[in-house]
C-alpha cells in the first residue's frame, strides 16, 4: 500500500534531515547541479564515489541508469554526471531532475532493509532483513505492526534465515545486536510520528559493520493529505443474545423446501432448539406446523433474534421492525452486499448506519449464522440431513467463510463444538468483538478463526493480544497471493501485498497461526486435549522410522528441537531394550516393537527433564504392537503433565485404534504435517502462558 494514487516522492534532502533526526547515519554527500560541481564535490569528500540521481518522480534510480559506482577521478565525475543524465532523460523523458547526488563509497558489512509502510489492514508496519538486490529475490524478511518493543525487535532479528550472517557466520563481521535493535526502534519512532500521512519508507540498504551503520540509499512516499487516526475496540454489547436467544424470529419464513427460509426454519423447529420460534411471513397462516406473523411488530411476545432471509434491500424495513418491536440482534442471511459491486457496497452502508441508531447488533450479511451446541440455537439453511451438526465441545469456530465453517463444523463430531458464527461480510460484529466475547465464555477453550481479510487489522491485533494469553487462538488466513502486490513502486509495498504482515501481527499477538484448513482443526483439537508445552524440546518413538524423519524436516520451520535424551534416559531405554532397538532421539522399536516397548519408551521421556513433548508415531499394520497401547496411554495421559502427540496413517483398523486413543482424551493425526504443527501450536501456547505470567 503507498497511500493514494497522487503520493510523491519526498525531496531526498528532506527525507536526509528526517531519517538523521531518528539517529540514522548517512555516508557523507553532496547535490551537484553541473558536471563541474560534481567533480569538485566528489574530490571533497574524497574518491572513489558513488553518483545517484535525483528525481521525485523516479523510485528505482537503477532502471533508469540513474546510478554509477566506482568514480575514481573528477574526470570520471564529470563524464559519470554526463551520462546518468543522458540516460534518464533517455529512459524517463519528463521526470524532473533535482540534481545529482555525489556521495562517499560505503563497500564493508553486511546489506540490510528496513521498511515501513501504513499496511490498509493494520496501519503502520515494519518490515526486515536481508537488503540491497536480495531484498526481493531473496524475501528474507520479518514483518510487525507498530509500534514495536525491545523485545519484539529482538524476536525480528531471530526470525529472518540470514541472522546467522549477523553473528559472525564464516568470518563475518559480529554485528552488534544492540545496533539492530536500535536502528528497528528508531523507525518505529520515525513511523508511528509521522502515522498520519505515512505511505511507505524505504532504508535500502542500510549497511552494517560491527558497531556502526550507514544508511546508503533511502525512498519515502506520504499521502497528499492526513489520514484521520482512529482507535476501535470491541464490542459485545447485545452479542450474549445471538448464542442464547430464548425466542427468533425467521424474516421471510418459506413453506418451499427450495427457500432458505423453509431451511432456517427446519433447522430450528426441528434439530433440538427449545425457544419460541416464530415464522415472519406477509401471506402465509402458518409454516411447519408455527403460526405465521406478518411483521416483527406483530409477535406477541418478546423475540431476542431476528434471521433474516429476504433481499438486501428490505432489510431497512425489517431493521425499523426491530427497533418497534425490542428487537437487538439480526442474522442477515441474504447475500447481494459489497460482493456484488458498489451498490451493493452502498446499500451494507445504509443498512450498518440503520442498525447503530435503532440498536440492533448485526451478523452478516452473506453468511449462515450462529449455532449454540448447548442450547441447539440453529440458524443454518443446511437441513440436518445434509448436514450434520457437532455434539458439544470446548472449540468455538468463527469463519468468513460459511462453505468451510460448513466442513469444519462436520470435521468436529468427536471434538465438538462450543459456539460457531459464519459471520460473512461482517458489516457490524467481527472478529474481533467475537474473540472478546468468546474470551469470558466458558463453554470454550479455543478458538479457531478462518479469515479471509480484516475491515480494522488493528482492532483484532489488539484484542487478540490480550485474549491469547489466557485463551488460545489459531487462525487461518486464506487469499496470501503476492498477485496483488505485482504493481507496488516500493520494496515494502512489494512485501506488504503479501501474507507477511498477518505472518507478523499473528506473532506479534500470539495468535497461532496455520497453513491449511485441516491444520486449524488438528492443532485445535491438540490445544483442547492436551496441555501447552513448557518448551520446544521434542522426543519420539516409533515402530517405523519415515514419519519421524519427515517430523524431523519441518522442526525447523515449525520453531520446535529434537531433544537429547539425558544419560539416565539412555541408560534405561538400553537396560531394557533388545541390542537391535535404537536408542537415541527418536527412539526406534523398529517393526517387532511391542506396546509394552512403547511403555517403557514413553514413561522414560514423560520424566526426562530435558523433554517437553512426547510424540509417538504407530504403524498399527505391524502384528507386534497389540491393542493394549490404547489403556497404556490413557493411562500415561492421566497423570503425564506432558502434551502427548499420536500419530498414525493407515486404514480402517488403523482409524479404528485411533478413535479408541482419542475417546481417552489423546489426539491422534494423520498426516505427519498436522502432527508437528500440533506439537508447535503446543510450544507457541505454552510460551505465550508464559508469557502472561511474567507481565
Amino acid at each position: 500500500m503507498t497511500g493514494t494514487q497522487h503520493d510523491r516522492l519526498e525531496a531526498p534532502q528532506d527525507l536526509d534531515s528526517l531519517i538523521e533526526a531518528y539517529g540514522f547515519v548517512l555516508p557523507r554527500h553532496g547535490i551537484a547541479s553541473t558536471a563541474q560541481e560534481a567533480a569538485a564535490l566528489a574530490a571533497h569528500i574524497g574518491f572513489p564515489v558513488v553518483l545517484k540521481i535525483i528525481s521525485p518522480d523516479l523510485l528505482h534510480k537503477v532502471d533508469v541508469g540513474g546510478v554509477e559506482l566506482g568514480v575514481t577521478s573528477e574526470g570520471q565525475a564529470r563524464a559519470a554526471f554526463e551520462r546518468i543524465l543522458a540516460r534518464v532523460e533517455r529512459q524517463a523523458p519528463g521526470a524532473r531532475i533535482d540534481g545529482i547526488r555525489i556521495e562517499e563509497t560505503c563497500t564493508e558489512g553486511i546489506e540490510l532493509f528496513i521498511g515501513l509502510e501504513h499496511n490498509p489492514q493494520f496501519g503502520p508496519t515494519i518490515v526486515f532483513g536481508l537488503g540491497g538486490i536480495f531484498a526481493e529475490v531473496m524475501r528474507d524478511v520479518t514483518f510487525r505492526v507498530l509500534p514495536i518493543d525491545r523485545t519484539e525487535a529482538l524476536q525480528m532479528l531471530r526470525e529472518i534465515r540470514a541472522h546467522r550472517l549477523l553473528e559472525g557466520f564464516r568470518g563475518q563481521p559480529l554485528v552488534s545486536k544492540q545496533l539492530l535493535v536500535n536502528l528497528l526502534l528508531q523507525a518505529s519512532r520515525m513511523a508511528m510520528d509521522h502515522e498520519a500521512r505515512l505511505a511507505s519508507i524505504d532504508l535500502n540498504p542500510i549497511l552494517v559493520q560491527a558497531e556502526s551503520h550507514h544508511v546508503l540509499d533511502a525512498k519515502a512516499q506520504w499521502t497528499e493529505e492526513p489520514r484521520e487516526l482512529t482507535v476501535t475496540t470491541p464490542d459485545t454489547t447485545f452479542v450474549e443474545q445471538f448464542f442464547n436467544a430464548r425466542s427468533v424470529a425467521v424474516v421471510g419464513a418459506s413453506a418451499n423446501p427450495a427457500k432458505l427460509g423453509y431451511a432456517i426454519l427446519h433447522s430450528l423447529v426441528h434439530l433440538g432448539y427449545r425457544g419460541q420460534v416464530h415464522p415472519i411471513h406477509p401471506k402465509l397462516d402458518a409454516v411447519l406446523g408455527r403460526r405465521t406473523y406478518r411483521s416483527l411488530r406483530d409477535v406477541p411476545t418478546p423475540v431476542d433474534l431476528a434471521v433474516a432471509a429476504i433481499p438486501l434491500s428490505s432489510i431497512p424495513t425489517v431493521l425499523d421492525d426491530c427497533a418497534a418491536a425490542g428487537v437487538h440482534n439480526l442474522v442477515i442471511v441474504s447475500g447481494g452486499g459489497k460482493e456484488s459491486g458498489d451498490a451493493g457496497d452502498e446499500l451494507e452502508h445504509d443498512i450498518l448506519t440503520r442498525a447503530r441508531a435503532n440498536k440492533v447488533r448485526v451478523i452478516g450479511p452473506n453468511c449462515i449464522g450462529v449455532f449454540n451446541s448447548r442450547t441447539r440455537l440453529d440458524t443454518f439453511f443446511q437441513i440436518g440431513e445434509r448436514m450434520a451438526r457437532p455434539p458439544t465441545g470446548r472449540l468455538a469456530i468463527l469463519t468468513q467463510s460459511g462453505t468451510v465453517g460448513a466442513s469444519l463444523l462436520e470435521s468436529a463430531d468427536l471434538l465438538g463444538v462450543s459456539k460457531f458464527v459464519s459471520y460473512g461480510n461482517r458489516i457490524d460484529v467481527d472478529e474481533a468483538d467475537l474473540i472478546d466475547y468468546l474470551a469470558e465464555d466458558p463453554d470454550t477453550a479455543v478458538i479457531a478463526c478462518y479469515i479471509e481479510g480484516l475491515t480494522d487489522g488493528r482492532k483484532f491485533l489488539e484484542t487478540a493480544q490480550r485474549v491469547t494469553r489466557a485463551k488460545p487462538i489459531v487462525a487461518y488466513k486464506a487469499g496470501r497471493s503476492p498477485a496483488a502486490a505485482a504493481a507496488a513502486v516500493s520494496h515494502t509495498g512489494f512485501f506488504g501485498g503479501t501474507y507477511g504482515p498477518w505472518r507478523g501481527a499473528f506473532a506479534q499477538s500470539g495468535v497461532i497461526a496455520v497453513d491449511t484448513v485441516e491444520e486449524m482443526f488438528s492443532t485445535a483439537k491438540a490445544l483442547i486435549m492436551q496441555p501447552p508445552a513448557k518448551g520446544i524440546r521434542v522426543a519420539m518413538v516409533s515402530n517405523g522410522a519415515g514419519p519421524m524423519v519427515q517430523a524431523i524436516d519441518r522442526f525447523d520451520g515449525a520453531g520446535l528441537r529434537l531433544a537429547q535424551l539425558s544419560a539416565s534416559t539412555v541408560e534405561q531405554l538400553k537396560a531394557s531394550y533388545p541390542p537391535y532397538f535404537v536408542v537415541r532421539n527418536p527412539v526406534d522399536v523398529t517393526g517387532s516393537g511391542s506396546a509394552a516397548d512403547y511403555a517403557t519408551a514413553m514413561d522414560a521421556l514423560v520424566r526426562d527433564p530435558e523433554i517437553d513433548i512426547v510424540m509417538p508415531w504407530f504403524v498399527f499394520q505391524d502384528p507386534a504392537l497389540g491393542e493394549e497401547i490404547v489403556e497404556i496411554l490413557a493411562r500415561l495421559n492421566a497423570t503425564a503433565a506432558k502434551p502427548l502427540l499420536c500419530g498414525a496413517m493407515g486404514g480402517a483398523y488403523t482409524q479404528r485404534l485411533a478413535s479408541r486413543i482419542e475417546a481417552t482424551g489423546v489426539p491422534v493425526f494423520r498426516t505427519v504435517r498436522e502432527w508437528v504443527s500440533a506439537a508447535s501450536a503446543l510450544a507457541q501456547y505454552g510460551a505465550r502462558r508464559a508469557e502472561g505470567r511474567d507481565g
